[in-house]
């Protein structure tokens, strides 16, 4: 992976999938609220990258 970890790969694909959530929400609902989803989307994709690199690594 050139030098990328699991880690840091989890939280580019979280934001990117909580933004396009947190867009798409906006645009339905008109709520800033849905803006939740963008750091939920980062903290999943940190958490799941953080265990697949403990897999991994150890």
């Amino acid at each position: 992976m050139n030098g990328y970890s699991f880690t840091e790969i989890g939280m580019l694909v979280g934001a990117a999938v909580g933004g396009i959530l947190s867009v798409i929400g906006f645009v339905f609902w008109h709520s800033t609220a849905t803006f939740a989803f963008a750091f939920i989307g980062i903290a999943l994709g940190i958490l799941t990258g953080n265990i697949i690199d403990k897999r991994f690594i150890e």
